[in-house]
């Protein structure tokens, strides 16, 4: 099995808003506060 590298994302506004517009749609559909961490492979 290969190792796996990952980094905090670098992320745009753009992707920002999306990411946070997901968070409310999970907390819409399940009534819990989720937070998302956006991580990318090296």
């Amino acid at each position: 099995m290969s190792k796996q590298n990952y980094q905090i994302a670098s992320i745009t506004k753009t992707e920002e808003e999306a990411i946070k517009k997901a968070e409310a749609d999970v907390k819409r559909e399940t009534g819990k506060d989720f937070v998302m961490i956006a991580w990318e492979k090296e």
